[in-house]
């Protein structure tokens, strides 16, 4: 008797990957673990993942494949400063997932803090998908608001570093029994953003 998988056998895998390797780490997790989490052989599993990195990699995809349907155009950003007072264009770098997936992206975001210096791919996606895409987003608008004599003078690097790092502790507290609620989130992106001072 052979056993029978779903259409959403493959979805199941990777939600099962992603709660597994961030709750007790890549290393000790064995795909046998992953299969008995969703309930298949491990035969089952093989037959849509060749191996365990290979689940790993394709959590980085589902990652990007989400994030590029809601991170904000910069050409547009930076079309906005024009216009728009500066804070207001700095918070439509703040883009959000649904509510449905939310969990699921800052999980592989600390899977893949977790296991950058083993693995080359989980490497590039904490700088492509993580620490440059801050930067990507936020400096050439800061730089046209500046050049625009819109805000005053700052230390761009040092400002980029500090949103990264919330946004990174952000990720930390969702996953965690304490998650940081979306009203304290606004309260303190609001007061990094103070750190840019409007010229009148």
């Amino acid at each position: 008797m052979t056993e029978r998988t779903t259409v959403g056998t493959k979805e199941k895998i990777v939600t099962a990957a992603i709660n597994l390797f961030s709750d007790r780490g890549y290393s000790k997790v064995s795909v046998r673990d992953i299969a008995t989490a969703v309930g298949i052989k491990p035969a089952s599993l093989y037959s849509h993942f060749t191996s365990k990195e290979e689940i790993l990699h394709s959590l980085y995809d589902y990652f990007f494949e989400n994030q590029n349907k809601v991170r904000p155009n910069v050409l547009e950003l930076v079309r906005l400063v024009e216009t728009l007072p500066p804070f207001e264009v700095l918070q439509k770098v703040d883009f959000r997932y649904s509510s449905e997936i939310q969990e699921n992206m800052d999980r592989i975001a600390i899977i893949g803090f977790m296991e950058w210096k083993t693995d080359k791919k989980s490497e590039e996606f904490v700088k492509k998908g993580l620490l440059d895409l801050t930067d990507d987003l936020m400096r050439p608008p800061l730089e046209r608001m500046v050049e625009l004599k819109k805000i005053e003078p700052l230390d761009i690097d040092a400002f980029i570093y500090l949103v990264s790092n919330l946004t990174f502790s952000a990720a930390l507290r969702h996953c965690s029994p304490h998650p940081l609620l979306a009203d304290k989130w606004a309260l303190t992106w609001r007061l990094a953003f103070s750190l840019i001072r409007p010229i009148p």
